[in-house]
Formats: structure tokens, sequence, C-alpha cells
């Protein structure tokens, strides 16, 4: 029996595979806890700790610290990749069709993981490599944020990325270019020594002087249609709210032109589509640091 046309919500073991993919091409996934989010128009409120101890004389009136309350709206974020295949890819795995969903949807989750770091970091349309546009701000060039422009030597723009972060805050996380980690990974001691012999060859979450570490071709927007020019992202990556609001979820498309590239029946083609829909919110962008080229 052929599969129906119908939106089907992916098996379990799927999902869990869909799930390891985010962990395993986005930076923000890797570093930055996922919560839950619902389809609504979602205000983070959150509050900069400002109480201190009043040393209070005998008899002396008491004073009061108010903390500063700021309102954050979350930003709702709907992506899709769709794939073409010949409907002959379909009769050849006639009796194990599951597997082919299963291949196809592992590219599809990487690439939406993928979107996740592009949309935040960067607000680029994967895609085209060009700006979003209207409604979205790219947490590198968010106001607050502070800025580093390397010195072309690692371990002073490790320091200075450090130094960047408001000191407010204490960096939970890193992500990394790969330039940059193959800059920091050919750094050596006088005695020809790693100074950072920690440093993550792929995005395997790591750890670097008691940060975690996580790196990857989006941090510096490789898909960018102009270069970013960034090696590298410091901060509290708690600071990063966001969620799944709709699970990814896959479609086999037989009939009509989906994606703008033609008729499916006249090509002798079905279509395999996944869509997802999150929201993320950057309470404060002063917790964060770039380090640009």
């Amino acid at each position: 029996m052929a599969l129906s046309t119908a939106s089907i919500t992916l098996p379990t073991n799927v999902v869990m595979q869909t799930i390891e993919g985010v962990n395993n091409a986005s930076t923000v996934a890797a570093l930055s806890t996922a919560t839950p989010q619902v389809f609504a128009n979602t205000e983070h409120l959150y509050f900069s700790a400002a109480a201190e101890a009043e040393v209070v004389g005998e008899g002396a009136a008491k004073s009061a610290q108010d903390p500063t309350v700021a309102q954050v709206p979350a930003k709702l974020v709907k992506v899709q990749t769709t794939t073409r295949v010949s409907q002959e890819l379909r009769w050849a795995d006639e009796d194990n069709r599951i597997a082919i969903i299963e291949a196809i949807q592992r590219d599809q989750s990487k690439a939406i993981a993928r979107a996740i770091d592009y949309v935040i970091y960067h607000a680029i349309q994967p895609t085209t490599g060009a700006a979003l546009g209207t409604g979205y701000t790219a947490l590198t060039a968010m106001t607050g944020v502070g800025s580093v422009t390397s010195a072309s030597d690692a371990l002073t723009d490790w320091d200075a990325l450090v130094a960047a972060v408001n000191g407010k805050y204490l960096p939970t996380g890193v992500a990394l270019s790969r330039t940059f980690a193959a800059d920091m990974r050919a750094y050596r001691t006088n005695d020809g020594a790693r100074v950072w012999p920690e440093i993550p060859v792929g995005l395997n979450v790591s750890n670097i002087e008691g940060l975690a570490a996580a790196v990857s071709n989006t941090v510096d927007g490789a898909l960018a249609a102009t270069p970013t020019g960034v090696l590298a992202i410091m901060g509290d990556f708690d600071l990063i709210k966001w969620g799944m609001v709709r699970d990814m979820q896959a479609e086999l498309i037989e009939y009509g032109d989906p994606d703008g590239a033609g008729d499916l029946k006249r090509y002798n083609q079905v279509a395999y589509r996944t869509e997802a829909c999150f929201a993320y919110a950057v309470l404060d962008a002063a917790g964060f640091a770039v380090l640009h080229s």
C-alpha cells in the first residue's frame, strides 16, 4: 500500500534520531537547553539581580533596592526543507520505505537545526545567504553585545573575548568557527605542547577552561552571501531561550508543484518535506561577546 499524502508525525525512533541530529548540527542546541514552547505571543520577563546587603546602624533607617525588570518578546520561526526524489526510488524500496524517509529526514533535520544557528546568530536565510529582513535581529549585531577584533593570535583573542563579556554575567559556553578552532588547536607552547588540547575537532561538545565548547561552520555563517567575519561567540548561553513550538513533521507529496521546480507527475517525482516551528528570545545581548576577523 502506498503512503498517504497526509502530514505524518514521525515514529518515536525517528524523532529521537532527529533530536540527536539537532544537537549534532546546532551550537545553540548544544550549548543552550531547549524548552518546549507554545504557539502564542510569548513574553519573557527577567530581572537583573541588584540587591546588596546594607549595614544598618543602631536606630538607623533601612533603604530599599528595587530590581530591574525587562520584557523580551519571543520570535516565532517556521522552517521547512523539501527534497525531490524520483518515483523509481520509491519502487526500489517498496517494502522498506521507512528507511528512505529516515535517510531523508536525517538530512532535513540537520538542515533545520543549522537554521536555528543561522537565524539566532546571523538573521540569515540559509537557502540564499541573504538577510532575513524586518523582524529579525542577529545576536552578533544586537546592542550591548561585546565585540572583539582578532589580533591574529589565538591566545590574545581568547583572553580578549573573555574580557569582552559583560562583567555581570559569567560565560557558560563558547561557539567556535572551524577557522578559530583550528587556530586554537595549532597554538603551541615554547616546548611544542598544545595550549588547548581539549579543542573539539567536530561539533561534539567539549570543555575549554571550564566552558562548554562546540565547533560548527554555522558560527561564521558559511552560507552567508556576505561573509560575517565571526570567529567565535562566547557568553551565558542560558540567556538564549528557545524551543520547538511544533515538532518536526514529515510529509510525502505526490502531486502538484510544492517548491516551484515543476509538476511532480510530469517529472515522475515525489517530494519529501519536513517542517518545524521554533521560538527564541535573547534575554540580554550584553551577556555575549563576539570575536570578529
